[in-house]
């Protein structure tokens, strides 16, 4: 199965997911609306997230 870059199917803690990486908003606008839509018109829940350095990388000086 071969999944889109932008829109990935995921288990986070146990609970099955979508994430949707936000470049998609810049590349194909009505492709991110409808994911948002679909999931509002659903009453699924939505939460808005980022992806944080790791901890342990080395900082740049």
């Amino acid at each position: 199965m071969q999944y889109s870059p932008y829109v990935r199917p995921v288990l986070l803690n146990g609970v099955r997911s979508v994430v949707v990486n936000e470049e998609l908003r810049q590349i194909e606008p009505l492709a991110y609306h409808f994911v948002v839509n679909f999931a509002k018109d659903n009453d699924l829940q939505i939460v808005h997230a980022c992806l944080l350095p790791d901890a342990e990388a080395p900082k740049s000086p």
